[in-house]
């Protein structure tokens, strides 16, 4: 269910999430997303990549490369990761898109897949996290 029905607001935009391990789901999100997928945005790994080419095989769809979406590295703090976090969702914001499959390189296993998103949860996950953040 999109975000913003439950806000009362008619949906915009939308973000298809998948994780890069999930290369079928993420095809299977592209042919059965609700708008036609005009971009897609994958993670910097080459799984991320691979999977995106799947995904969007054969439909005009541009991909391009966010390093935002990167899987978390060894040296990264819960804080650091969250900061990227809510970077990653205003970035995928700014985008000129309709609908966007999202590639992440590491998307939360607990999660169910694909995870179809609204303009208005990018904008309100991002704030809850920056508020959450503690002052530099």
């Amino acid at each position: 269910m999109f975000a913003s029905r439950l806000n009362g607001r008619a949906p915009g935009r939308i973000f298809v999430f998948v994780s890069a391990l999930e290369p079928l789901a993420a095809a299977q999100a592209v042919w059965s997303s609700p708008v036609p997928i005009d971009l897609c945005v994958a993670g910097p790994s080459e799984a991320a990549r691979d999977t995106a080419c799947l995904a969007v095989a054969g439909l005009p769809v541009r991909i391009v490369s966010e390093s935002l979406l990167a899987a978390r590295r060894v040296d990264e703090s819960d804080i650091t990761v969250a900061a990227r976090e809510a970077d990653a969702l205003l970035a995928l914001y700014a985008l000129d898109t309709r609908a966007a499959l999202v590639v992440w390189d590491e998307l939360g296993k607990d999660r169910p897949q694909p995870i179809v998103l609204d303009e208005w949860w990018l904008l309100d996950r991002a704030e809850r996290i920056d508020l959450a953040l503690p002052l530099p």
